[in-house]
């Protein structure tokens, strides 16, 4: 039974990959700031294991590498972020202060991949995916918020670790999951998170060492940086 390790799966996106691939028979992991079971997942059953995780304390992070010390992830998957503003993308909530907001989405998913790659080596083929945003694709030239500026850092750090990843077989890649309609997306998304989720899952399913040190979309379209 392969196992899946989602950063980040209380709602959204995170918890719909969970669901999912619960529902395919996997040893699903998750984290969530409390270890409390989201709901959606109460009702999908299946192998699944909750872990407490702040992704900004370093120590918790320790924790979760201790835990899995010694055990194979086929899949990881960081799908934890916040947006500049509270709220996600329409609202008026106070800005984030941006310091928390490059934190989150910038420093705690390769502080985690760090953490848990000696657990991506273990698998067979292990796959790391970091969820970034089409926001962060410098190439069209549009001016960036602290949201954008933070998932262009990212894409950064993943191209400059992607050679010694593939040289320990392990492939890791950006992800833009869609626009969707989630808490932080808005209503407006055209994009639902079972069809961002799918969509991901077989896009992961697919990936090859060449992959590695890509950008991808959940269609599996390569995107520039």
């Amino acid at each position: 039974m392969p196992t899946v390790l989602i950063v980040g799966a209380s709602r959204g996106i995170g918890c719909e990959l969970a669901r999912q691939y619960l529902l395919e028979d996997w040893k699903v992991h998750i984290t969530t700031r409390d270890a409390k079971t989201p709901d959606r997942l109460k009702e999908a059953g299946g192998d699944l294991t909750v872990h407490k995780l702040d992704v900004r304390n370093a120590d918790q992070i320790a924790g979760l590498a201790k835990w899995f010390s010694g055990k194979p992830i086929d899949v990881l998957i960081i799908a934890a972020g916040i947006f500049d503003r509270v709220g996600g993308v329409f609202s008026d909530g106070p800005m984030v202060p941006t310091d928390e907001v490059f934190a989150v989405n910038t420093e705690a998913p390769i502080n985690i991949a760090e953490a848990l790659f000696p657990n991506m080596i273990a698998a067979d083929l292990g796959r790391m995916v970091f969820i970034s945003s089409a926001e962060g694709i410098r190439a069209t030239g549009r001016e960036q918020g602290p949201y954008g500026q933070s998932k262009a850092a990212l894409n950064d750090e993943i191209q400059r670790f992607a050679a010694d990843w593939y040289h320990n077989g392990v492939i890791g890649i950006a992800m833009h999951p869609g626009w969707v309609a989630t808490d932080m997306g808005g209503p407006r998304g055209p994009v639902t998170p079972q069809q961002s989720a799918n969509g991901i899952r077989e896009v992961v399913a697919g990936l090859q060492p060449d992959h590695c040190g890509t950008f991808l979309d959940f269609r599996g379209n390569f995107l520039p940086w």
